[in-house]
This record gives C-alpha cells, structure tokens and sequence, in this order.
C-alpha cells in the first residue's frame, strides 16, 4: 500500500483532495469527499472509500482513518499489523478555528508525519484570533472604499477562510479559480456562505478571495487592498514575493509547536519526517531523545519497521 505516491500505483492512499496528492491510480483508498473534491482528470481508476472511524483489512493488517483537519476529507491512517501500529498523518493540522476540538492524534508505534513547517520560526497565532484579526482587516477597508483580496489556495483555504469569516457578515467574491472549488466543496457536503464570481467588474462592499498567483483579475477591481493567508506569511521573502498589503499566519498545516504536540499525543518512538522541512524537524526531535529520520524521495520507496 503506498501512501501518497507522486506516481501512479496498483493500489495507494490518497489522504486529501489536493492535486500534488492525487493521482489516477489503479485502485485507491480514500474519504468520499475526497472522492469528490478530486477532478475527473486526475481521480482514481478504482476506489475504495472508508468513513472517519471505520476499519478494512488489507492482508493480515487493520486499516482505520481518521480526520486529519488539512480539509474537507483529509484523513490520517492508522495500521495495524501483529501488534504494531503505524500512523501516517498525510497533510495534518491540530488547532482549529471556531471552538472546534482539535484533531484527534491516534497512539502509534511508528509516525510517518508531514513536516511542512518543521523550523522553530514557524509559530502561528491563535486561529481564532487571527480570523479576528483578518475579519477586522476587511472591515477597515470596505469602511475605506477598498476592496479586500485575500489571498488563499483555491481548494481548500478558500472555502475555510470563508467559513471562518460568515460570522462577521461578509458577501464574498471568488476569482474564476476558486469558483469550481467552492461548488464542488459545498456538493461535497460543506455548506458554504452566499458567494459571486467574479466578471472582470469590480465587487463593491464585498471580501474577495483569489489564488496567490495570478493577479489579472484583481487588477480590474479598482481600488483594492491584497493580505496574503497562509502559514507562510512567517517567512518575510516569502511574503514578500506575492508583494501583499499585509500578511494572516492562519494555515491548514501545523505549525512547529503542533508538530512537537503531534508526536507527543502519538506516543510514537519512531517518527520518520515528510515534506518540508524534514532534516531539520527530525535533527530536532533527535535532540529531544526522539529515534527519528528524515525520507528523502528515493527512500520512500519502501519502509522497512
């Protein structure tokens, strides 16, 4: 069973909807809204869906997923087999805005964990409070006659932000981008707020999310103001090259304190590092007394526990 492969398997598990995840592999295992967030062009031959909770046997092994809180359908796996486990947690984040608990970190023998934000500068504020803190943001615009982009990945982030903002009473506008995202989300069992696309005319008095690349449309709004929404904001060059008005550390990926959190709450006393910053976590935890491995590309070809 290959977990996430970047090429087309016999059989793999596809732990959420983003396309550098997906692939259109013989048979996968996968949630049904992942199922149905991933495009036809790049959905699996063949699938398998299981639930939150629910388990399957492959071999003489026990498979159980459980939310990931990456997006809507992102799952963590959880294996079984003679006694020992293994969690591999796909795209993972712990804290969640809106009071919501924080994702459940199963026990584990062995932690196979996504490190995209494995460097101690890597800190992110309280959820709810940056939400307060981008809601006051677009406020203070529109009550300038600014329009105010934020700055978020189509699928995913952009229907979260926008989840997390309805409270405050915001109309939304979505570039053509996220558009296709938003309907297929809200199909997928997410309802979302009211929203417009946007047409090449400006969206007085409304918040419009569009994708950090690409700024054309944008550009036709007239007066606007641009906040880039990502974890990412925490690496000022980074930042720096989508040349935004401001900057929201909100993300749908853990941060570093959550990382170390992740691997306490697993009780694991392996951990192998993925994506990212994966040296740097694993040196870290090395230092913490943790038995832990960056994979490189050509090291995950197999997993010998």
């Amino acid at each position: 069973m290959w977990l996430d492969p970047l090429v087309v398997r016999s059989f793999a598990f596809i732990s959420h909807a983003h396309t550098d995840h997906a692939r259109r592999h013989k048979e996968a295992l996968l949630t049904p809204q992942t199922l149905a967030l991933i495009p036809e062009s790049r959905r699996p031959r063949g699938w398998r869906m299981l639930g939150f909770g629910e388990t399957m046997r492959r071999g003489d092994g026990k498979v159980t997923l459980y939310p990931a809180g990456h997006m809507l359908g992102s799952a963590q796996l959880h294996f079984e087999h003679e006694g020992t486990s293994v969690l591999y947690t796909g795209d993972i984040k712990l804290r969640q805005p809106g009071g919501a608990p924080p994702t459940h970190v199963p026990r584990a023998d062995v932690l196979i964990l996504e490190s995209t934000y494995g460097r101690p500068h890597f800190r992110f504020g309280d959820p709810d409070s940056t939400v307060e803190a981008i809601a006051r943001w677009c406020r203070l615009a529109l009550d300038s006659r600014a329009t105010p982009v934020l700055l978020c990945h189509a699928l995913g982030k952009t229907e979260e932000v926008m989840l997390a903002l309805a409270p405050y009473g915001f109309e939304f506008a979505l570039e053509k981008r996220c558009a296709p995202c938003a309907r297929d989300y809200a199909a997928a069992g997410r309802s979302l707020p009211s929203w417009v696309e946007l047409d090449g005319e400006p969206a007085p008095g409304r918040v419009v999310i569009a994708p950090p690349s690409g700024k054309d449309e944008i550009r036709r709004l007239g007066r606007y103001r641009t906040a880039l929404v990502s974890g990412w904001a925490k690496d000022a060059d980074f930042a720096r090259l989508f040349g935004a008005d401001a900057t929201f550390d909100l993300s749908d990926h853990c941060d570093f304190d959550e990382l170390v959190e992740v691997v306490e709450r697993s009780g694991a006393d392996q951990v192998y590092t993925v994506h990212g910053y994966t040296e740097d976590f694993a040196r870290f935890l090395r230092r913490r007394g943790v038995r832990a491995w960056a994979l490189e590309a050509n090291e995950q070809l197999a997993l010998a526990l």
